[in-house]
């Protein structure tokens, strides 16, 4: 852009920001918004300013723009927010209740059967899965081999799966 159709340019920006702001404020009603896609409108504007021709009706042209970005800006709106009905909250609410019920729930049954393995494999379970040991660490302090203390590890989570289900079942 050559320095007098740039200034021409800047010119009618500037001159124009309280009407672009006034139009984008009345299709938003909200302020800050209203702000941000006044700045997007300027970008746009600054990069496409080799479209516009100097002599042709800079308003026009600066509201159209503002009108797209002002969509652009619903449709993001839309995408990026979801708005639930107070019923369909108290929904979500309810089964979020339920799932922390049942977690807790679990989570007892898990404590008790962790407190019926042998110390060994509740030693094992805990180094592994409270402390993220290694298997290989594992396997040294304990003599074995990684691939022996990872089939002991798989042989106690099954135990401790099929206990849990006998619990849940009143048969623990």
């Amino acid at each position: 852009m050559k320095d007098g159709r740039q200034d021409e340019f800047v010119r009618l920006m500037t001159e124009h920001q309280g009407r672009l702001f006034a139009y984008i404020l009345s299709l938003l009603g909200n302020p800050d918004a209203a702000n941000d896609v006044l700045q997007e409108t300027n970008v746009v504007l600054w990069r496409d300013s080799k479209e516009f021709r100097l002599g042709t009706n800079f308003k026009a042209w600066a509201f159209r723009v503002a009108h797209f970005q002002v969509m652009a800006w619903r449709q993001r709106q839309i995408r990026d927010r979801l708005v639930f009905e107070d019923d369909m909250l108290e929904v979500l609410a309810f089964a979020a209740r339920e799932a922390d019920e049942a977690f807790d729930s679990r989570q007892q049954r898990l404590t008790g059967c962790l407190e019926k393995l042998q110390p060994v494999h509740r030693e094992m379970i805990r180094r592994r899965y409270a402390e993220a040991t290694p298997l290989q660490s594992i396997a040294d302090e304990r003599g074995m081999t990684a691939n022996a203390v990872m089939q002991a590890l798989f042989r106690i989570r099954q135990s401790l799966m099929n206990c849990v289900a006998r619990f849940a079942e009143g048969n623990a």
